[in-house]
């Protein structure tokens, strides 16, 4: 059943077309092609709604965050501020942009989604600046693979993408391609009997990523978001494996730790119990490092710069699909100290934490 609103990624809703949009049906169908912008400006703050006060705490956590507002049921504006919850800014117009927020290496560009819907086919995101204006489509040279970006190379030459051919299914899989023009495409990995692979995060050293695979879905059965698994894979495509998680399931987002040991996810959205957890790259050492003690569910899991913090949405339900008001979060890297960063009435999500 279709949930009343869209879902906290739209990135999934053109991605997993049907993962993200929070359907719980057959495998995506890519809507028709529609008109192509090659640059769009972010609306001026004086056209989009006030957000609610933020609640600030007096949090240690240094440097930069990007997340997302959500209005009126599903539309997401863009969001910079400190990482301790001062100075917040609004960067986009509530609907412009979703989804998706990865910011550059070098720190001038965020990897982001248009909101349109149907967007232009082939199907594909955008760069922004980092002050939220000046849209720039990736270019795509496939003319019928649709290529949604997730991640950047750690030298930022490259990125990481979720690709699907609506003629061809067995070109759905990772894909990585130059970030300045789209070229060198190279596929990663062969979804056999899956929806989608999605790519979520490079190792440190570039070798190595980090992917969601969804699971085979048919009508009626849940959503392709749920079962599904982790897996790591170099980016030549060899000695892909899956991460065990024993006793947990893992949601569809995950992060590195910027040296390189762990990897950070949260519970998948619909369980009973969420908790963060951190794995090693080769499936060791699974720990679960947080669990809130007031039955609150963690989504979204982000390491500070220096890998010492980890800042995250904290949800009075498991299903971020609904966008419940909810709060930024901020523990110390062992699990400990949960401090609010950002609070209010409405639902925050996606952060992306930078220096």
């Amino acid at each position: 059943m279709r949930p009343p609103v869209r879902s906290q990624a739209f990135v999934s809703s053109v991605v997993l077309v049907a993962l993200v949009t929070g359907c719980g049906t057959s495998t995506p169908s890519i809507a028709s092609s529609g008109p192509s912008a090659s640059v769009v400006v972010a609306a001026s703050p004086s056209t989009q709604p006030n957000p609610p006060t933020p609640v600030v705490s007096e949090s240690a956590a240094s440097g930069q965050i990007l997340f997302t507002r959500t209005y009126d049921g599903d539309q997401q504006a863009i969001f910079g501020a400190d990482a301790d919850g001062s100075n917040e800014h609004r960067l986009s117009a509530p609907g412009e942009y979703c989804c998706l927020l990865r910011v550059s290496p070098d720190q001038a560009r965020i990897l982001v989604m248009p909101g349109q819907d149907p967007l232009p086919t082939p199907v594909t995101g955008g760069t922004l600046a980092i002050d939220g204006s000046g849209f720039v489509r990736l270019p795509l040279r496939d003319p019928s693979l649709n290529l949604v970006p997730q991640a950047w190379s750690p030298d930022g030459t490259r990125i990481a993408f979720e690709g699907w051919d609506n003629s061809q299914p067995g070109r759905t899989g990772v894909y990585t391609a130059r970030a300045i023009d789209g070229g060198d495409l190279v596929r990663v990995t062969i979804a056999v009997g899956a929806p989608h692979d999605i790519p979520l995060a490079y190792s440190p050293d570039g070798r190595q990523l980090i992917l969601y695979r969804s699971i085979r879905i048919e009508p009626g059965d849940l959503p392709a978001d749920i079962g599904g698994s982790l897996w790591v894979v170099n980016v030549d495509g060899s000695k892909a494996h899956q991460i065990k998680t024993p006793g947990t399931a893992p949601g569809w987002w995950a992060r590195w730790s910027p040296d390189g040991t762990k990897i950070l996810f949260a519970t998948e959205r619909l369980r009973p119990d969420g908790a963060l957890w951190t794995v090693r790259p080769d499936g060791s050492g699974l720990t679960k490092i947080f669990k809130d003690s007031h039955g609150r569910f963690p989504s979204g899991p982000t390491w500070s710069p220096d890998g010492s913090q980890i800042m995250f949405s904290l949800n009075p339900v498991s299903d971020t699909f609904l966008h419940p008001a909810n709060g930024l979060y901020v523990i110390t890297a062992d699990g400990t100290g949960p401090t609010l960063v950002i609070g209010g009435s409405d639902f925050k999500g996606q952060p992306e934490w930078w220096q």
